[in-house]
């Protein structure tokens, strides 16, 4: 709201050659008390805005913004580029601190990269037994239960990835939000909280394993493939495949979920941040690389509920004390969280009304980080709180999806 109730804003007039308009929202007062700062990587400059009347727009081209950028650009080609602006208050007064920021926008000059995530045949160690499927290959084993027909073992030189028998599985649901009991998602949607996920069949060929599931409740298929590379990176696709004919309730997210031992208590990520962010509350939240403890990524809202996600995600690192630990991206920008609490223990189940009393405060955090990697969250509508849905653009509809992501240790 903060955002979106700024009085002063940019537009692109072409910023590569430092031309941009400014405009003063304001209906009462010039701009004459702020200075415009353009950030560029960890170079900055000024512009100034003063005689910008209340209503009135100025077109202004910056000689300093469009040399820098040139400059920028001619040493990062193919790494995303964007300019940072923000109106700062020139003076202090009673309410406002010198040098404050009261209004800020982000534009990209030269998109991300997304990396081709091509699955290859490599030469890779493989052990069969009539319960598993192990490939090892660059320091990575690779453990496939043939009952589970998931990612049952992940480890890297030795140690473990995952919480010992927890899997990486598929996931379609979130703890319901305030606005999600509101519109009545935990009944209208709830077919996907725990939908019956059926082994029809698992097979390795080479590095590769493809393990294919009913899913009778929501009347889908769904394929994962694991693939592992001479680097030791693991390259997951998630294909659900769904009847054209059939009736499903949308979803509420569709990914994936991981529990990684306690001791990997970090995230850094490029993407937006650093607070929160859904799909369509996120324009205030910028892209760059952030970093924060796991502990730090939970909101505590009165309830429990979903919290921690954030948007247009280039890749998403968990790691320890050490910076070990793993990495994930995708071939598109993707969404992703990492809390010390399980999804069920943020779900308040069908009726909130039953647990009045029970507050964010309550909670007991787990010994382990909870990681959630997925190709699109629901958003949070806030339309009302009583029974509106998101805008059809923010939801996730029931239809065919194919997610691919990767999986690259560091260490």
């Amino acid at each position: 709201m903060q955002y979106y109730y700024q009085n002063a804003w940019i537009a692109d007039k072409g910023l590569k050659e430092g031309k941009l308009e400014v405009y003063n929202e304001n209906f009462f007062k010039s701009l004459d008390d702020v200075e415009l700062v353009w950030k560029v990587k960890k170079h900055s400059g000024t512009i100034d805005i003063s005689g910008i009347a209340p209503q009135q727009r100025r077109q202004i081209s910056d000689e300093a913004l469009k040399q820098m950028l040139a400059k920028v650009l001619k040493h990062h080609a193919g790494e995303e580029i964007y300019v940072n602006f923000e109106f700062c208050s020139r003076q202090a007064t009673d309410y406002v601190d010198k040098g404050q920021v009261l209004a800020r926008q982000q534009f990209v000059v030269q998109p991300y990269q997304f990396p081709a995530i091509q699955p290859e045949q490599a030469q890779v160690e493989t052990e069969q037994t009539k319960s598993y499927i192990k490939l090892a290959a660059g320091g990575t084993t690779l453990t496939v239960g043939k009952w589970s027909g998931m990612i049952d073992y992940l480890d890297v030189d030795g140690q473990p990835m995952l919480v010992d028998r927890q899997s990486i599985t598929p996931e379609f649901w979130r703890a319901p939000t305030d606005n999600d009991y509101g519109a009545g998602f935990q009944h209208r949607l709830g077919v996907w909280k725990n939908p019956q996920i059926k082994l029809k069949e698992c097979k390795a060929d080479g590095n590769t394993v493809v393990s294919v599931f009913d899913m009778p409740d929501v009347k889908a298929t769904l394929v994962m493939t694991y693939t592992l590379t001479a680097e030791g990176e693991v390259i997951v696709r998630e294909q659900l495949k769904t009847d054209k004919e059939a009736k499903v309730s949308p979803l509420m997210r569709y990914g994936v979920q991981l529990q990684m031992p306690e001791e990997f208590s970090a995230v850094k990520y490029y993407g937006r941040g650093p607070v929160e962010n859904y799909i369509d509350r996120n324009s205030s939240e910028f892209l760059g690389v952030y970093e924060n403890k796991v502990a730090n990524e939970y909101y505590s809202y009165v309830r429990p509920q979903e919290s921690g996600n954030h948007t247009d995600v280039r890749w998403f690192r968990v790691v320890n004390a050490e910076g070990n630990g793993l990495e994930f991206y995708s071939n598109a920008p993707m969404e992703a969280s990492a809390l010390n609490f399980l999804t069920d223990d943020l779900d308040d189940g069908p009726s909130k009304d039953k647990k009045i009393d029970r507050h964010s405060g309550d909670l007991i955090e787990r010994p382990l980080t909870q990681v959630h990697i997925q190709q699109r969250q629901m958003g949070l509508g806030c339309v009302n709180s009583w029974g509106a849905w998101p805008r059809e653009e923010y939801m996730v509809p029931y239809k065919d999806y194919d997610f691919t992501f990767a999986i690259r240790p560091i260490k």
